[in-house]
């Protein structure tokens, strides 16, 4: 099991190009392997809102912790940072190689762009599962549809859009309002 999940998240490490967000859509895809149900993912991302730190680094130490304790989130975590210590003292050593390469210039542009549909089905995934209950596209018609989720997810887009109040006091309100409601 360590063996597995440390290549896992070396994988996801080497592959995760746009930052932690983009990474958290191939940590879903590698972790339903070992058994992540939604809801395990859904408070991987809760808790990456609420604790310091990098995206990658909190999703690897609670998945590595979930899956195999202390042992196994010492090992994700190890396993999510190689990779950027190499790409950092490769890019340190060939730095204006790379800015004057227009081919990976381009290459770069288009992992950016991919990045945010990577983003953007994270995004679609916890939709589908906290508001009508499936994991995905093709279980629409097997919708249950959660009001109160609903309400909660386009209260918080727009108190985000029209008052840009911050990320951080929107989740804690969300979980304040599900606190609630649960001892109702």
């Amino acid at each position: 099991m360590l063996l597995r999940l440390f290549f896992s998240f070396l994988k996801i490490g080497f592959l995760g190009f746009g930052g932690g967000y983009a990474m958290l859509s191939l940590i879903f895809e590698e972790m339903t392997s070992f058994g992540m149900t939604v809801e395990q993912y859904a408070d991987l991302n809760a808790l990456d809102v609420l604790i310091p730190g990098p995206i990658a680094i909190n999703s690897a130490t609670y998945v590595g912790q979930l899956y195999a304790g202390f042992l196994g989130a010492f090992v994700t975590t190890l396993a999510v940072c190689i990779p950027s210590v190499v790409f950092v003292n490769l890019f340190s050593t060939y730095e204006n190689r790379i800015r004057e390469n227009l081919y990976l210039n381009g290459i770069l542009t288009s992992i950016k762009i991919v990045s945010v549909g990577l983003i953007f089905s994270v995004a679609l995934i916890l939709m589908l599962s906290t508001t009508l209950g499936v994991d995905s596209l093709s279980d629409i018609g097997s919708a249950n549809l959660d009001v109160t989720a609903l309400v909660v997810m386009i209260g918080t887009i727009y108190l985000s859009l029209r008052f840009q109040i911050n990320p951080l006091l929107l989740t804690l309100l969300a979980g304040l309002v599900g606190w609630f409601l649960f001892f109702l």
